[in-house]
């Protein structure tokens, strides 16, 4: 749906990520409802393992993007690929510090919907950062979700997410269950 890229905030003097949405979706509204309401979803959340938004374009903009906390480091799955399986209670410190992230947001009425090791970035100095909100369900936003669609990843879905039900935090629960194996066994099933 978009592309990161690596830029300077040349007013403050940091690193950012800047996430462009592609230049074949500007012209779809739904595509550019949902990347503006990650942003604001994001906006909403201000915890040391979630990533932080710092600006989004206007809506009414030539180009969608949104620009936030640079994290240095690589998604978990990339981790996971490079050392393996964790030890059992590396992997559960791991799922813990995402479970904190998710009560945070599941206090803000925030269900993210997608908790998977690509949407976990792992920073050099080891702080884990939730990431990637772009189909997050708000329970104050329910006009911008389509009920019914069955969004997320597979192999970490719910079986009400699966089925296109109603969700609450538990389809995030489950998803955490389902990391947890997957960091201790190497594998999803």
């Amino acid at each position: 749906m978009a592309v990161v890229y690596r830029g300077t905030d040349r007013v403050l003097g940091r690193t950012v990520a800047i996430k462009v949405l592609h230049p074949h979706l500007l012209d779809r509204p739904e595509a550019r409802a949902r990347f503006g309401r990650e942003a604001t979803v994001i906006a909403k959340l201000r915890h040391p393992n979630i990533v932080e938004v710092y600006d989004v374009s206007d809506a009414q903009a030539d180009t969608a993007f949104m620009v936030t906390e640079f994290v240095d480091g690589r998604v978990l799955a990339d981790f996971l690929v490079a050392h393996g399986p964790l030890l059992p209670e590396v992997a559960a410190a791991v799922v813990s510090v995402i479970a904190r992230a998710l009560a945070h947001a599941h206090g803000r009425g925030v269900i993210h919907r997608d908790v998977k090791p690509e949407n976990i970035m792992v920073r050099l100095d080891g702080v884990l950062k939730l990431m990637d909100f772009g189909i997050a369900h708000v329970t104050d936003m329910e006009h911008l979700t389509m009920t019914g669609a069955v969004l997320g990843s597979p192999a970490h879905m719910s079986p009400e997410q699966v089925d296109g039900q109603a969700l609450d935090a538990r389809t995030d629960i489950f998803s955490l269950g389902t990391l947890l194996y997957l960091l201790e066994i190497g594998r999803a099933h």
